[in-house]
């Protein structure tokens, strides 16, 4: 690969590029991880969701196209996989280092990359499965995670990863049910 070689990565690259870069080239800790972090993505930037179309799949919502990007820039030499996680390599680097996305699109990046990784992939799931119910139809997990989804939720909102309604809607209970739950579990999250 030439130099000037990541002049000519389309846009779904770069975006992925981008991605997987970002928060000082931290891995990306799974294949879910990398789906829904796009999958967020492109619901907060409409402008992508054209790109990678994301439809209902085993896993939640899933982009063929993503998968064949990833395989893509592995195939370039601009990504790596040490086990699960996925990292870019020096040459994936100095890609990066070109590209100069929008503040919104970066600061939103991070902030979802930094929130997908401190969670778990059944935590990810339920949280973009109750999120985002339109893409549990497919789902060959939704109905495993289904009993514990109150323990993810208390999970979440103990370690400040969502609202206390969000981890309400996760637990599948109305704000105050979730708010007995916790008084039942000793949790003091109110002063």
């Amino acid at each position: 690969m030439g130099k000037n070689s990541q002049f000519h990565l389309n846009d779904e690259e770069k975006l992925v590029l981008y991605a997987i870069g970002a928060v000082d080239n931290s891995p990306l800790k799974s294949r879910i991880k990398i789906q829904k972090l796009m999958f967020l993505i492109s619901n907060v930037f409409k402008d992508f969701q054209g790109l990678l179309h994301f439809e209902p799949h085993l896993f939640g919502p899933y982009s063929e196209t993503l998968d064949n990007v990833l395989e893509s820039l592995i195939r370039l030499g601009y990504v790596q996989t040490i086990g699960s996680n996925f990292r870019l390599t020096k040459s994936g680097l100095n890609a990066y280092s070109s590209l100069k996305p929008k503040p919104e699109l970066a600061r939103v990046i991070d902030d979802f990359k930094r929130f997908l990784n401190d969670l778990n992939d059944e935590e990810v799931l339920a949280f973009v499965y109750v999120s985002y119910p339109k893409y549990i139809s497919e789902s060959v997990k939704w109905d495993e995670l289904k009993p514990r989804r109150k323990d993810f939720a208390i999970s979440l909102f103990r370690r400040n990863k969502v609202s206390f309604s969000k981890a309400a809607e996760i637990a599948g209970l109305t704000p105050v049910e979730f708010d007995i739950l916790l008084k039942n579990k000793n949790i003091r999250w109110r002063e």
